[in-house]
């Protein structure tokens, strides 16, 4: 058994806490300065609100204020809260986090920095830690098509825990896999977590055709434009792996469950699609 304490207490990072969880691990969810509303909820009736779900037993929720006694003694940390908080999070991962913990995020994005550098979230947040502490930390991350509410209710859903060494993924992939979490593992670190950010571009374009038929009064009619949709994908998934080549990644990443997996149910809805809606 792990001591899983988790940074943010969304979605997903709720989501993870079922497979977590019913492989006897214990996981303390650890609420932003946003999430007050759902660690209530949770603490007072299980029922995580956004979700709509109860989480498992060996699931405890904590306040902010809470989080050094929640990270007391955790095996492994997990930062699940929203790219747009990275800064926000590496600050507090830096004070929260000792050596030798392993760090999983589920955070995705790239962030560009004055001159023009790209940099994968991971060595954001570690630009945050103290060097003696980066380097004793153990970083790695989850990228894949993964719904949250679809692996909350237990339906199939393959991922890759991404990092750089290969003993620390199989023992992090051990505490998450289950006959409904299916997990490989990859030390294409740079090619997956570029493959997670970029896809969402891609999703993005994947609107344009139901914008187009909305503006033409078309988007109830019998034929729509998956003829359209489907050569934006294909174009995608071409500069998805030029991408990632110009990262220092594997260009193959792009091909698997990091690339073309995730942009494929990325581009079946959410925010991404319904912007390209609009710009279409």
């Amino acid at each position: 058994m792990a001591r899983i304490a988790v940074l943010g207490s969304g979605i997903m990072a709720t989501a993870l806490s079922f497979p977590a969880s019913e492989n006897g691990n214990e996981v303390r969810l650890v609420g932003t300065f946003l999430d007050r509303e759902i660690i209530d909820s949770i603490q007072s009736t299980g029922v995580h609100p956004d979700l709509g779900l109860k989480v498992n037993p060996g699931v405890t929720a904590y306040q902010l204020e809470q989080a050094e006694e929640a990270f007391d003694g955790a095996d492994v940390v997990m930062c699940g809260v929203n790219s747009f908080g990275i800064e926000w999070a590496g600050e507090h991962l830096a004070r929260l986090m000792k050596p030798g913990q392993k760090l999983l995020t589920v955070t995705k994005g790239m962030r560009a920095d004055d001159d023009g550098t790209m940099r994968i979230l991971p060595d954001v947040l570690r630009s945050y830690f103290d060097p003696e502490l980066a380097e004793s930390v153990s970083w790695n991350a989850i990228v894949g098509p993964s719904i949250a509410g679809e692996l909350a209710v237990h339906h199939d859903t393959c991922v890759v825990f991404c990092g750089q060494d290969q003993d620390d993924l199989d023992y992090l992939a051990d505490l998450f896999r289950t006959d409904y979490y299916h997990v490989w593992t990859s030390t294409d670190f740079v090619g997956h977590e570029t493959g997670a950010a970029t896809k969402n571009v891609y999703a993005f374009a994947a609107g344009f055709a139901q914008g187009m038929l909305r503006a033409a009064g078309k988007e109830n009619d019998r034929y729509v434009m998956y003829n359209y949709g489907a050569a934006v994908f294909a174009q995608g998934q071409k500069e998805l792996r030029s991408f990632v080549t110009l990262m220092g990644g594997d260009p193959v990443t792009a091909d698997g469950l990091g690339g073309v997996g995730d942009m494929f149910v990325t581009s079946m809805g959410g925010r991404n699609v319904k912007a390209g809606g609009y710009v279409g």
